[in-house]
């Protein structure tokens, strides 16, 4: 966006606010962007945390916006914004609204742009590899770009990339293999779930830390839970938690309530077992069992 909206060689033609300053700040901003830079041509205001944005600010954007000079531009960036708020329904209603949700890395969306990403390195990459660079990076696109460059110098220019040239080049993230555990989780894949939990025992991930990203998980599942049973919305759910609406999607799907503290539970005991002075890796695969179990129960309750 800064190489499409401002020319090169334009100091001060990008200016960057985050909504939660103070609205003289932010009054003023979009007041200057309405004035001619010393090097001439319109600017660029970027306003980040564009969710917090009180009334007041959402005001002086609004009456701001109809009197833009050419080319001046105001960006909102925001995590979980509402688009019912005045300001955001406007953008939205002009078609001026673009929403970047996280790719699933099971998607074939995901997939598609693994794809592309290597042919712009000139590489073909074979479907095996495509499958093993998602599991070991997981869907992010600047990461996913980083290691198609590793492999891509790795296998020599034109080369078709293969899963050799992925698994030499590319360590599995962690934070994605837990995840992978979460889900397998979710799904009763208990197999699954036990590989995933062997790999990251081997390359050194502590039980404790994997026993605190999987209670990270059921505790947000069990808060959508509990707002869905007090009978919100979906959106509001998103709002109050200040959640993606595609995660709160996801963990609607978890379970009761009842069943997801019960789960927590489980944890606990398994926490108690972890820090006692028997083997940690054959604590957690003997509790992955009843693990999955409690997860079951969540789901059917």
């Amino acid at each position: 966006m800064r190489r499409r909206l401002v020319a090169e060689n334009r100091p001060g033609a990008w200016r960057v606010l985050w909504a939660d300053e103070d609205a003289e700040r932010l009054s003023g901003a979009i007041a200057d962007l309405a004035s001619p830079l010393l090097f001439g041509g319109p600017g660029v205001l970027v306003i980040r945390r564009a969710e917090a944005l009180g009334e007041r600010g959402q005001e002086a954007l609004l009456a701001a916006l109809p009197g833009l000079g050419r080319g001046a531009h105001i960006v909102l960036v925001g995590g979980a914004v509402d688009l019912r708020r005045r300001v955001f329904a406007a953008c939205a209603r002009a078609g001026w609204a673009w929403a970047f949700p996280p790719l699933d890395p099971r998607s074939a969306e995901a997939r598609d742009w693994v794809g592309r990403l290597a042919r712009e390195r000139g590489h073909a990459i074979a479907p095996a590899a495509v499958e093993e660079l998602l599991a070991r990076v997981g869907a992010d696109l600047g990461a996913l770009d980083g290691e198609i460059e590793k492999a891509s110098l790795h296998a020599g220019a034109g080369a078709r990339l293969e899963v050799a040239h992925v698994r030499a080049v590319v360590a599995r993230v962690r934070a994605e293999a837990t995840e992978e555990l979460s889900d397998r989780l979710a799904r009763q894949d208990v197999t699954g779930a036990l590989a995933a939990l062997r790999r990251l025992l081997a390359e050194g991930e502590p039980p404790l830390r994997i026993l605190g990203f999987l209670a990270a998980n059921l505790r947000r599942a069990l808060h959508v839970a509990e707002l869905a049973e007090a009978g919100l919305p979906a959106e509001e759910i998103a709002r109050r938690l200040a959640m993606p609406p595609w995660l709160v999607a996801r963990n609607l799907e978890r379970g009761t309530a009842r069943g997801l503290a019960e789960a927590l539970r489980t944890l606990r005991r398994l926490d108690l077992s972890l820090k006692a002075s028997r083997p940690a890796a054959a604590v957690f695969e003997a509790s992955l069992l009843e693990l999955a179990q409690a997860v079951r129960s969540a789901r059917r309750a």
